[in-house]
């Protein structure tokens, strides 16, 4: 579904990106500052922003941030809402004759009169903003949604900006399109949209699955909602938006499945389609599971993330020894076997040389030591392997709820933790199944190795978080048919009860009974290594339910090395039955 584009083909520009937003400034300046900071993310993105065209409000902030940063920006207004303006620049490939041109008999040249407060909008940008005139409300929501084959971002605003996001979920729902739709709730404005999402869900007229069809957003870095209203860090939003549309995914089993093209056409008898369609299931389906290199998704960027507390919060100290950085060591680890298997799959052209164990740790070294000399804290640490082993080191304050760092071995019944968290967090089974039956997916890959394409994290969190208040935070579970995996932030250790009479896999087999009395310790779900399930051997029959894919994370891998946690076939029905008992649960990873 798409028309031709108002954009030009030779300036490198992305997909185009919809904003939804308000024809008015709202009353908080967070509005406006963040609105600018997505104008200019997208323009610096080379995404050209579609918009309703109005020249107030948040609408003329966001289209005149972009501008302003050398975007591209195409509005599109009713005609009813148009006044005479001194200016109109064409779209590229029109000769001028534009429905806007065409509607200037009439009218003049059309400029939005939309909203309230004084004018943002200039027509000082060099033949970078372009209009339409369209003869209806529903005619320019149609234009500008087949317009924006990037998605939609959705900024504060009024019924129309309700209307116009609720009718694209929609969409996503019918099938009509299946594109990223994001909420960014700046100053908490959209959280109680959220919450109506999930009391629809209760109420049974939305299912789980279709709460993925749209992502209400909040900043990066943070599960707190308080950030979201933080003026200081408004500035952020824009990237937030652009990080949650590339980390875009949708669940599995969203939507209606409708190929509304292919019955368009079956209607008007083109039955060219329907054996198109059915040539290319049967190249599919007989190509099987395999894909070639070129077809995986590359991640962006590998990570591993680590924390660091300044020894001392009235003087710095320097130098920074390596001793003084927990688990260090196993956050080497994982980077360099991901950067190992990525460079392996990708071609080392992609992610070049490993650049040393030793370099990696000199590039941290240096830029905790530039942190410390400027300000002394608690701090969360996110060492980036970009492709050609470019590293980057990014040090922002650690959550407020990730306690005090500490390695401390536990004693016996103690939760085996990096810190004791201010507060616990209720922990939500994902409504939706993992499935893992594609093996071979890229997928896969980036379940077992950090990177920073999250979106099938983030949207898990997101069906678990819609269903609890939008002020609390959960930990939200990940599981197959069958056995448990992770959480979306943490890997996880069990702690059966006492009385516990529950019949779970061992470590050496399945559905054997544990001796609560002699083998009560910490059970942590088994990883699958690649190459290991009786599947990816090519057994007959086999199938990969049996199979668990996560991440092995640092802090686990150094509770396994110390006979702290101990790997179980944990399904989902044990660890309700644990859970029930009065069993004890936990998350962890690098950071608490």
């Amino acid at each position: 579904m798409s028309v031709p584009s108002p954009f030009s083909a030779n300036k490198g520009l992305k997909k185009p990106v919809c904003v939804f937003c308000g024809s008015s400034p709202g009353k908080l300046k967070l509005y406006t500052i963040a609105s600018e900071s997505v104008g200019q993310a997208l323009a610096n993105e080379s995404i050209p922003l579609v918009y309703g065209g109005g020249r107030r409000g948040i609408m003329g902030v966001v289209s005149q941030a972009s501008l302003q940063s050398g975007g591209y920006v195409h509005g599109i207004i009713p005609r009813a809402l148009t006044e005479r303006a001194s200016e109109h620049t064409p779209a590229p490939g029109t000769n001028g004759e534009s429905s806007l041109s065409r509607a200037s008999d009439v009218n003049g040249n059309g400029a939005s009169q939309e909203g309230t407060g004084e004018t943002i909008l200039t027509d000082e940008s060099g033949g970078r903003f372009t209009t339409d005139i369209v003869g209806s409300m529903h005619e320019r929501k149609m234009k500008m949604a087949k317009l924006s084959q990037g998605g939609f971002i959705v900024l504060p605003g009024g019924f129309g900006t309700f209307e116009e996001v609720l009718e694209m979920i929609t969409w996503n729902q019918l099938g009509i399109h299946r594109l990223p739709i994001l909420i960014l709730n700046i100053g908490n404005f959209y959280a109680h949209l959220k919450l109506q999402f999930v009391k629809a869900v209760e109420a049974g007229f939305i299912s789980a699955a279709n709460l993925s069809l749209c992502q209400v957003v909040n900043l990066a870095g943070g599960d707190d909602e308080s950030l979201n209203s933080d003026e200081s860090r408004a500035g952020e939003w824009g990237q937030a938006a652009i990080q949650a549309l590339k980390d875009w995914q949708f669940a599995e089993d969203t939507g209606y499945g409708i190929d509304w093209e292919l019955k368009e056409k079956r209607a008007g008898g083109d039955e060219s389609v329907l054996n198109a369609k059915s040539a290319n299931a049967t190249s599919t389906l007989s190509s099987g599971i395999s894909r070639t290199v070129s077809s995986l998704r590359r991640p962006e960027a590998l990570f591993t993330t680590l924390r660091y507390t300044s020894p001392s919060l009235h003087e710095s100290t320097i130098p920074i020894e390596r001793s003084s950085i927990p688990l260090l060591d196993y956050h080497v680890l994982r980077l360099r076997e991901a950067h190992a298997h990525f460079r392996e799959r990708d071609s080392s052209e992609v992610w070049g040389e490993w650049m040393g164990d030793q370099r990696l740790w000199e590039l941290l070294k240096d830029a905790l030591e530039a942190k410390e000399k400027e300000v002394r804290g608690d701090w969360r640490v996110r060492v980036v392997l970009h492709p050609g082993s470019k590293l980057e080191v990014q040090v922002v304050p650690a959550p407020r709820d990730a306690g005090p760092s500490s390695l401390a071995t536990p004693e016996k019944q103690q939760t085996p933790t990096t810190a004791t968290a201010t507060a616990r967090r209720p922990l939500i089974l994902d409504p939706i199944v993992t499935d893992l039956s594609q093996k071979d997916s890229d997928e896969l890959d980036l379940r077992l190795y950090k990177t920073t394409d999250r979106g099938m994290y983030d949207t898990a969190y997101a069906r678990g978080g819609a269903l609890l208040p939008p002020d609390v935070h959960p930990e939200v579970l990940l599981h197959t048919s069958s056995l448990v995996l992770e959480t979306t932030t943490s890997n996880i250790a069990v702690l059966p009860p006492l009385s516990s009479s529950t019949s779970t896999a061992s470590t050496t087999g399945h559905n054997q009974k544990h001796n609560p009395e002699t083998t009560r310790k910490w059970l942590t779900p088994r990883l699958t290594r690649r190459g290991t399930t009786p599947q990816e051997r090519g057994e007959e029959g086999a199938t990969a339910s049996a199979s668990a894919y996560f991440l092995n994370g640092a802090m686990r891998r150094y509770f396994l090395d110390n006979d702290i946690i101990q790997e179980t076939d944990l399904t989902v029905d044990e660890l309700r039955q644990m859970w029930s008992d009065g069993g004890r649960i936990i998350g962890f990873n690098g950071l608490r």
